[in-house]
């Protein structure tokens, strides 16, 4: 029990480290996509970079707004970032720390729960633009997690169970069965991020960040961490879920599915700088009138065909 403790603990760590690592290097290729200079003055080529953010943003004061409902605004980060890192419980690791039967079922609830911290942010600051985004949140999930859930059950009717573990087992590359699943899964997993050229919860031009606009020092850390703390998490799964590449060498396995996962999270990373923001009422017509009759269609033809 206590060598699972420690494990847990050490995870998390590392998780952390991992994501601050991650933004400093998305600010880095953002830079060379635009052809300036990225971050590189702390260190040697902003390696420091992560360790000078952390200490200003922990040393900055955090302020709560005199209209804004006090116990919800200091709840609403604290309540993101719990439920944001709980689905790490699930990874699917050689030595796993906890292992859970229907792991997949415990990562549809969690990542469901997680938008309400997203709203309680928003709406507790009592200001109109953390509103919107909190709206804009609410209808983003709910309708993407529709089209989301059900493409994830077509690698899952083919493999065969509910564990992510014995996902990653599995010996084969759905991706070469079915490219279509990925690319609409892809879709779906950006806007679950609020990732560009899906990202109106931030909306920095019209609602300049969004849920998150009353938030500084400590509670604005927590957030970001969760956002980018979810998008490494969705690399992973999709790397399991398309990728998945077996060793009998546990370690060798794991080491695959980290190097695929990073490529994925390249890829959010690249998405940013090269497309635009979406149009609201495109991205609504994309999910209910495209990906929502596809998913739909590609699940039932997977159910037909008894894979």
């Amino acid at each position: 029990m206590m060598v699972q403790g420690i494990t847990c603990v050490v995870t998390f760590f590392i998780i952390l480290l991992g994501v601050a690592y991650f933004v400093v290097t998305e600010r880095k290729v953002l830079g060379m996509i635009q052809r300036r200079h990225g971050p590189n003055k702390p260190s040697l080529v902003g390696l420091l970079l992560p360790i000078a953010d952390g200490v200003k943003l922990l040393a900055k004061e955090w302020i709560v707004p005199t209209a804004a409902n006090q116990g919800l605004y200091l709840l609403g980060p604290v309540f993101f970032f719990f439920f944001s890192y709980g689905l790490w419980l699930v990874y699917p690791v050689g030595n796993p720390m906890i292992y859970f039967k229907l792991s997949v079922l415990y990562f549809l609830c969690m990542s469901s729960v997680k938008v309400f911290g997203v709203i309680m942010c928003g709406w507790s600051s009592n200001c109109q633009y953390g509103l919107l985004g909190a709206v804009r949140a609410a209808s983003q999930s709910i309708s993407y997690e529709i089209g989301f859930n059900t493409l994830l059950y077509c690698p899952l009717l083919y493999i065969g169970t509910y564990e992510l573990y014995e996902v990653r087992l599995f010996n084969g590359l759905f991706i070469l069965i079915s490219v279509e699943v990925f690319l609409m899964w892809f879709i779906c997993a950006l806007a679950e991020t609020n990732r560009t050229p899906f990202d109106f919860v931030e909306g920095e031009s019209e609602l300049v960040s969004g849920y998150m606009v009353e938030y500084g020092g400590f509670g604005f850390t927590l957030l970001v961490l969760a956002e980018y703390g979810s998008i490494i998490f969705m690399s992973m799964i999709t790397a399991v879920l398309f990728f998945s590449v077996c060793s009998e060498v546990l370690l060798l396995g794991d080491m695959m599915m980290v190097v695929i996962s990073v490529v994925i999270s390249y890829m959010f990373i690249v998405i940013r700088g090269a497309f635009p923001r979406y149009r609201y009422d495109k991205l609504m017509e994309l999910c209910w009138k495209v990906i929502l009759p596809m998913s739909l269609s590609l699940f039932m033809l997977f159910m037909a065909t008894g894979v």
